[in-house]
Parts: C-alpha cells; sequence; structure tokens
C-alpha cells in the first residue's frame, strides 16, 4: 500500500529537520564501534533493547561487589583482627569518595560519551576488585589459619585434653591452662602488625573502587532515561531494575560459596564450616567479581554516543513545533528556525559551574523529586548500616556459620525483590496511579518498613550461659590459675550443654570430684527456632518495600527536565544526599561498627590480639 501524500509530505519534513540540526557528525556518532572500526554487522547493536540488557548484565555483576564485601566482612575481621568499628572505617572511604564525585560526573557525564564514561568506570571498577583481594596475597592465609590448618589435618581426638594437647603442638597461640601467650611486637618492634598496613590498603582501595566507579553510576544514571524513555511505559523497564537489584542478591549468594571453601584451597583441614576456627576463602569472589566486570564492561565501549532513533526523534519534536507554528499563524518560521533554536540551545547548554547551579536550582524547587529524595535519604539512612552488618548479625545473633549467613541473606534478598519488584511493576502498567499516588505510597512503604524492623529487633535466640570472664563473672575455681586470656573459642563440654568461653577455661580434668572427658569445638546445640521465623517475616517485609521501587525510578525519570535527569538520577542511584547527612552527623558505617563492638561480650572490648569477639549480647543487639 502506498503511503498518503500527507505521510510524504511529514517524511520529506523530517529529512529537512534532519539536514538542518544534525552534521556528519552526529550521524557518525550514531554507529557501534570504536575509531575507525565499525562494520556495519555490528551496527544491529544500536538498539535501546540491546543497550538495556548489557546495562542490566554490567549492572548484575557491578551489585555483586559491595555485598560481597558485606558477607565476607566477619570473616575478614577475624583474619586481619579487625573490629567492626575499624571495618565500618573502611567501607565509609566508599561513602566519601562518592559524594565528592557524583554530583559533578553526574552533571558533566551527560555532555560526553556516556557509554563510554559507564565503561571506563567499570574497567577500574574491575581493578578494585582486583586491588580487594592484593592482600591476601601479599600477607598469606595467616599465621593462624595455617597453624589451625596444619592441627586440624593432623587428626583430631575425640578427647577434649587429647584434643588440645595436639593443638599445643602445632600452635603457640591456642588458648590453654598454664600457657604464656607470645607477644606480638610486630615485624619491627614497634608493635604494628599486618592488620594495620591491610587497613591502609582497604581503605585507598574502597575509595579508589568509588571514585573511579563514580563515572559509571553517574552515567549510567544519565544514559538510561535517555536511551529508554519510551521502555517507561512497559515491563522491560521494571525487568531491567529487577536485574540490577539482583546484583547484591547474587553477592551474598557468591560470598557463601566462597566461604565454604578454606582459605588456602588446596588445604582441607578436618573442620566443619560451622566451627568457629573456620577461615572462609574471602579472597576468591573479588578476583571472580574482577574477571566479570572486565568481560562485560567491554561491551560497553561499543555503543554509539547516540542512537539514530535519537535522531529521528528530535527531527520529529522539531516539526511537530513548526506544525503547531503554522496553524497558530506565527508567520510561517518554517522547519530551520526551529532548528537553528535547538542548535542555539545545546551551545548554550554547556557544561559550565554556572550551569551546573542552575541545575541544582532547578532540581531543589521540584517538590516531588526533592520528596522522593527526601524519602529516600531517609530510608536509607535507617537501614544502609544494618545491611552492611546484616551477615554477621545472624552469626552473633543465631549462631550461624559465615557460610550459612550469607546464603540466607542472598535467599531472602532473591526471592522477596523479585516477587516485590515483579509486582511493583505489573500494578503500575495496569493501573497507571499519577505522582502524588506513587510518592505517598513510597512514604507508606518507609513508614512500614521502619515498624516492621522494631518489631523484626524483638526476634532472637536466648542469651547464652557460657563459663568464662562473661559480664563479670568469675571464672571455674580451677582455671582461676591459668592465666586464660579474653580470646573468644567457644567449647561445649561432654553433656552438649556446658558452654565454656574458650579451651584454656575448660582445660581441668577434674572439677569439685566431676570427671571432664570429651568435648568439642564450637557452641552446643540449643533449641532455638526463631532463625526460620526471622527469616520469613524479613523476606515478607522486603517483598512490601521493595513494590515501590519501579515507582520510586519512573518519578525520577519523570519528574524533572531532560537535561537535569542525569544529575538527579545521580543523586538517587549513589544516595549522595543521604550519605552527606550521615556522614557529617554520625559516620554513619562507623557508627553502626561501634555499636556492633559494644555489643560484645567481655566487658565489650577486643581481645588482646585486636581480634573482634565473634559473641555479642543478644538483649543489646
Amino acid at each position: 500500500m502506498a503511503p498518503e501524500k500527507g505521510e510524504l509530505r511529514q517524511v520529506s519534513r523530517e529529512d529537512e529537520a534532519r539536514t538542518f540540526l544534525h552534521e556528519e557528525a552526529d550521524i557518525e556518532d550514531t554507529k557501534c564501534g570504536i575509531g575507525s572500526f565499525k562494520p556495519q554487522w555490528l551496527q544491529c547493536m544500536a538498539k535501546k533493547e540491546v543497550y538495556m540488557i548489557v546495562f542490566s548484565v554490567v549492572g548484575l555483576t557491578q551489585g555483586i561487589f559491595f555485598t560481597y564485601m558485606v558477607s565476607v566482612l566477619s570473616t575478614i575481621e577475624k583474619r586481619f583482627k579487625f573490629t567492626s568499628k575499624e571495618t565500618g572505617t573502611i567501607l565509609s572511604g566508599n561513602d566519601v569518595s562518592q559524594i565528592i564525585l557524583s554530583i559533578v560526573l553526574g552533571y558533566y557525564g551527560t555532555f560526553g560519551h556516556r557509554p563510554r564514561w559507564v565503561g571506563m568506570g567499570v574497567f577500574f571498577a574491575a581493578l578494585s576488585g582486583f586491588a580487594a583481594a592484593l592482600p591476601h596475597f601479599l600477607y598469606g592465609p595467616g599465621e593462624q589459619a595455617l597453624a589451625i590448618a596444619r592441627a586440624a589435618t593432623a587428626g583430631a581426638t575425640p578427647d577434649l585434653l587429647d584434643n588440645i594437647t595436639s593443638l599445643t603442638s602445632h600452635t603457640k597461640k591456642e588458648e590453654l591452662c598454664f600457657f604464656q601467650p607470645e607477644e606480638n611486637c610486630g615485624e619491627d618492634g614497634s608493635g604494628r602488625d599486618s592488620r594495620e598496613p591491610f587497613m591502609d590498603l582497604s581503605s585507598s582501595s574502597s575509595s579508589l573502587s568509588s571514585s573511579l566507579a563514580s563515572p559509571s553510576a553517574s552515567s549510567t544514571a544519565s544514559v538510561l532515561p535517555t536511551w529508554t524513555i519510551t521502555l517507561a511505559r512497559r515491563p522491560t523497564l521494571s525487568l531491567a531494575f529487577m536485574l540490577r537489584v539482583m546484583g547484591p542478591v547474587c553477592g551474598f549468594f557468591v560470598g557463601g560459596k566462597c566461604l565454604s571453601l578454606w582459605i588456602d584451597p588446596s588445604v582441607q583441614p578436618n573442620l566443619t564450616r560451622k566451627d568457629p576456627r573456620w577461615y572462609g576463602a574471602w579472597w576468591i569472589g573479588f578476583l571472580i567479581i574482577g574477571f566479570g566486570l572486565l568481560l562485560t564492561g567491554n561491551f560497553l565501549f561499543l555503543f554509539p554516543r547516540k542512537l539514530p532513533e535519537t535522531l529521528k526523534r528530535e527531527a520529529r519534536k522539531i516539526v511537530r513545533q513548526a506544525d503547531k507554528d503554522d496553524k497558530d499563524g506565527g508567520g510561517q518560521r518554517g522547519v530551520e528556525y526551529f532548528a537553528s533554536l535547538v542548535k542555539n540551545k545545546k551551545t548554550e547548554e554547556k557544561p559550565t559551574m554556572k550551569n551546573l547551579l542552575k541545575a541544582l536550582k532547578r532540581l531543589f524547587t521540584n517538590k516531588i523529586w526533592v520528596g522522593n529524595l527526601f524519602n529516600t535519604t531517609t530510608y536509607l539512612i535507617g537501614v544502609a548500616g544494618y545491611w552492611n552488618f546484616k551477615p554477621k548479625y545472624l552469626e552473633t545473633q543465631y549462631r550461624q556459620s559465615a557460610t550459612t549467613a550469607s546464603y540466607y541473606t542472598g535467599m531472602a534478598s532473591f526471592v522477596s525483590l523479585v516477587l516485590g519488584t515483579g509486582l511493583g511493576g505489573a500494578v503500575l502498567r495496569w493501573a497507571q496511579p499519577g505522582p502524588r499516588f506513587v510518592t505517598g505510597y513510597n512514604i507508606f512503604i518507609t513508614l512500614f518498613t521502619c515498624c516492621s524492623y522494631i518489631v523484626l529487633s524483638s526476634i532472637g535466640c536466648p542469651r547464652l550461659d557460657i563459663i568464662g570472664p562473661v559480664d563479670g563473672s568469675l571464672p571455674p575455681n580451677c582455671s582461676t590459675q591459668c592465666g586464660c586470656s579474653d580470646k573468644f573459642s567457644p567449647v561445649c563440654a561432654e553433656d552438649q550443654s556446658t558452654l565454656y568461653y574458650s579451651a584454656c577455661y575448660a582445660g581441668c580434668s577434674t572439677m569439685n570430684g566431676a570427671s571432664y572427658g570429651s568435648g568439642s569445638s564450637g557452641y552446643c546445640p540449643e533449641p532455638c527456632g526463631n532463625f526460620i521465623y526471622y527469616i520469613v517475616i524479613q523476606m515478607a517485609i522486603k517483598t512490601v518495600a521493595s513494590t515501590g521501587r519501579v515507582g520510586s525510578n519512573l518519578i525520577n525519570l519523570r519528574s524533572v527536565a531532560e537535561e537535569d535527569k542525569g544529575i538527579a538520577l545521580a543523586f538517587i542511584f549513589i544516595s549522595v544526599f543521604g550519605d552527606i547527612v550521615v556522614f557529617y552527623y554520625s559516620r554513619q558505617l562507623d557508627l553502626y561498627g561501634k555499636k556492633e563492638d559494644e555489643a560484645v561480650l567481655g566487658n565489650g572490648h577486643s581481645n588482646n590480639d585486636g581480634e573482634t569477639q565473634p559473641l555479642t549480647d543478644p538483649q543489646q543487639e
């Protein structure tokens, strides 16, 4: 069927508009490839659907990074003898560098080659992943892990005292009765051990990761609305956001798998993963993530600066303006006039500090956007510290292994995010509510989540009765002269109900005439099924909370002008405003880490080696 005359005229006017509006360089910017490498077969990638797929896969891989760090946090603390306050300081470097760079990059990235900005950020994020694993190759698995592996591999006997004797022959650091531990003054005699240079390296790596990955987050935020504006009403956008939030979920699964391996995979010690002496292979996941980011991030360099559809859309917009001008009797100014206006506007909107301040003013006078930002910020202030230390919370509160804590955290997040995000996207497509309703619903979600976490905090396991230096209690008579330190390494007695603080406090053959023969390392079995209730209730809470994700992002897409979307989404995606507030008033992660340490039993302090006690008081958590 031949096109009608009106359609031919419309097409010709669009071609005319493109002639006035776009130069040869603009057309060249719509081709996929790098430099002179722009083959015809590669041009099939110049579609928003293809970009959304790559965008989602890269986001999924990048999302694994941070939650993997969270899942192995307790193992890193144990390996390098950190307190939670110190690890919070390391993680806070992530926020500081983002605060400095995200606003500027979110604005200036809008005017550059945005896919390559994203690709460059992903590339540097991959390098920071390799840097995060570097301490293992510099310092190895650690003397304590090596000694435990040697003792466990040599074969443990069922007799508690024989087992202690076996450990004594392999390591001088085991807490035994009448044993004076060897002082650790460091290699240079200054008392500085390997954890201090590791802390310096980790803080630098964390800051470097965020500083160099900020172009990825900020520029991705600006690329997304420009290329997917027509997808905002389709399930594709909901699917894309669901895939991106799946990244943090997968990070817990990867963490659980890596922690199920011994820190030195070439050694297979005779220990279970629930044994408090278990050291997981925390460093392997960082290598996997680094290679994954390199592989997926390279595709971003091939995308064009603009999509061909973008040029067509700009031309159609000019034609509509010219047609409207004709109907209103504007003097027949024509397509060329409106094309020149657009070109002049592009020239005036070049990135300058003055224009950046104007953009910020437009954003913070937008009531809908500010309300959504405030809601997001309030939510993050409340839950960020909890999510950072959640695996450790499950380990200490419910006496779970690091592997189990990571697996259950990932499983709960996976189910709730898939159900909640999918349901929220489907309802938005079917009901198509207005922005005020969506904003109000997001506020309701924040209040609901706050109240739910208060209820969730009342669920826990009974407080442990431990024989040892707990809450100022006196040690057993037989160990008063043993010189036991406060290094926590639980031992369960033969009756499977008496728990000793360490082997040192259980190192007596007789006590008031009663003989103690065999025992086992670790906690005693206890009838506490609240862990399952905790996970189920949390899944329900997160499912309801996740229904507001798509709506919140749609508000950010549609409530601001096209030229402000990059910096607007940089605020929301990176939560800079929330980080500034929390960093200025309480140093969020540092504060949560300090509170975690204060909940530790044994007078609330670390042991003599600087190692974090893996036991907390449920009433203080």
